[in-house]
């Protein structure tokens, strides 16, 4: 029927299809399964469905009579056919109504089911507006009380590297470790220091212990906001598993918001999608499928049609010396799709590009004034030796490891003024196998700063306040 609205002008079809996408939520079904892309990839896709009248027939219950879950039928050319099946869990009498439980199996506590059903039954919400008050208390609380270590203020002693061991060294990456007078050996034994991504006792390794704080197959801003607390530089986000109530009254305290869902069911060498909306009962309904992260995000901090991250790669040294590298600063850009010249309520975000520098630089300084760019570039700096002192205060050096690590930024409107500001978006431990072996300025030069004799143009110390 909204197909054939040829004779509506198209801002009145647009706002159908929008009246309907809200509360097409509150009955959608789904499941996921993995797809082969046209380059042989593999990747996470879902699929969403109506029930027929006899399955939207049958209501909630917390103490139901049956359960009911898709089930899905390949055809011998490949085609996927899904049905519905359902099966009695307990004895059923006649003339009693079918119930099943409307929420996952997983879903326990009585809090968070209430406010999965919120989705699909609204009813009044001063329970998640109470529960995200509580949750913002004790996050300023949190974050009122974070201690910070030390960083160090001078670079480590010398000390002789000589050899180092570097697993899938690129020919252009051997080529710049032999010039810089360093010897590249077949084993982690003979090496001063080892490039391979796996922890080696005494040796020394890019295996710092904040490796495994910045590594979680969650979202690792969820996990690190509960660790720091609100912070102004962090950017709030929500595990959808556990923190249903206290995601819809952030998005009620906020109508204007929009959400990054992410999905943390890691499968190697799978590809998940993620989805951009401004619909809080989309994002809850999404946890069904194996979305269990909720960032927030504003499409159009710097343009509407686009989403812009920086990435800064910073050096930890065992004595708790910290450097940014200073050759570059990583920038990329995200298509956003628009209707009626806002962001489309619903949409898989699309493949980012690398951008230059010079131009996002440019386009910045333009829309903001002069020197926008470094001021950008050093409240970032300022943000990771935030950031590193909190985290050392939790879980030091161990005195042997150094650690690399890749820190992104988005931009994001500040509350009240309306300033713009960079803000954390995701940290990871760079890996040998990914990134390190494969550029040839990397390894001599973490070497270097390793030796106490770091390279200013490539590796520039963050001092300590």
């Amino acid at each position: 029927a909204l197909v054939g609205e040829t004779h509506i002008n198209p801002f009145v079809h647009s706002k159908h299809l929008l009246r309907v996408f809200s509360d097409l939520w509150h009955y959608f079904q789904g499941y996921d399964f993995l797809a082969q892309n046209a380059d042989q990839s593999i990747v996470k896709r879902t699929n969403w469905y109506i029930q027929d009248e006899v399955g939207l027939s049958i209501s909630h219950s917390s103490d139901p009579n049956v359960r009911c879950l898709p089930l899905l039928y390949l055809g011998p050319h490949g085609q996927m056919t899904p049905f519905s099946i359902m099966w009695p869990i307990k004895t059923i009498r006649e003339g009693e109504a079918l119930t099943r439980d409307y929420c996952p199996p997983w879903l326990k506590d009585a809090n968070q089911r209430q406010g999965y059903l919120q989705a699909i039954f609204p009813e009044p919400t001063q329970f998640a507006l109470d529960a995200f008050e509580r949750m913002r208390e004790s996050l300023v609380e949190t974050a009122r009380n974070a201690a910070r270590a030390n960083l160090a203020s001078l670079p480590v002693p010398k000390h002789q590297i000589k050899n180092v061991f570097v697993q899938g060294a690129s020919p252009d990456a051997e080529k710049a470790i032999k010039e810089a007078g360093l010897v590249l050996v077949e084993s982690a034994d003979d090496a001063d220091v080892v490039f391979d991504d796996v922890l080696h006792g005494s040796k020394q390794s890019n295996q710092h212990p904040l490796n495994s704080v910045f590594f979680s197959t969650e979202n690792t801003i969820i996990a690190f906001q509960g660790i720091v607390g609100m912070q102004s530089w962090l950017r709030p986000g929500y595990h959808l598993k556990s923190q249903i109530c206290e995601f819809i009254g952030a998005a009620l305290m906020d109508g204007n918001s929009w959400w990054l869902l992410t999905n943390d069911q890691a499968i190697p060498n799978v590809r998940s999608q993620k989805i951009i909306t401004n619909n809080w009962a989309t994002a809850v309904r999404h946890v069904d499928v194996g979305y269990t992260s909720a960032l927030k995000c504003i499409p159009s901090a710097i343009s509407a049609d686009q989403l812009h991250a920086a990435e800064k790669i910073v050096l930890l040294t065992p004595d708790n010396g910290l450097y940014v590298w200073a050759k570059n600063t990583w920038l990329y850009a995200t298509p956003i799709q628009q209707r009626d010249n806002k962001p489309e309520p619903y949409q898989i975000e699309a493949e980012e590009s690398e951008i230059s520098e010079s131009t996002f630089a440019h386009h910045l300084d333009t829309k903001l004034g002069p020197g926008t760019f470094g001021q950008f570039g050093q409240e970032m700096e300022d943000i990771i030796a935030d950031i590193i002192r909190m985290m050392l205060s939790i879980d030091s050096s161990d005195g042997c490891n150094f650690g690399v690590f890749s820190f992104r930024f988005a931009f994001t409107a500040s509350e009240g003024t309306g300033a713009l500001k960079p803000c954390v978006q995701q940290i990871t431990p760079v890996s040998v196998s990914e990134r390190l072996a494969l550029d040839k300025a990397f390894v001599p030069a973490i070497a270097a700063v390793l030796a106490g004799n770091p390279d200013a143009g490539l590796w520039r110390q963050i001092k300590p306040e």
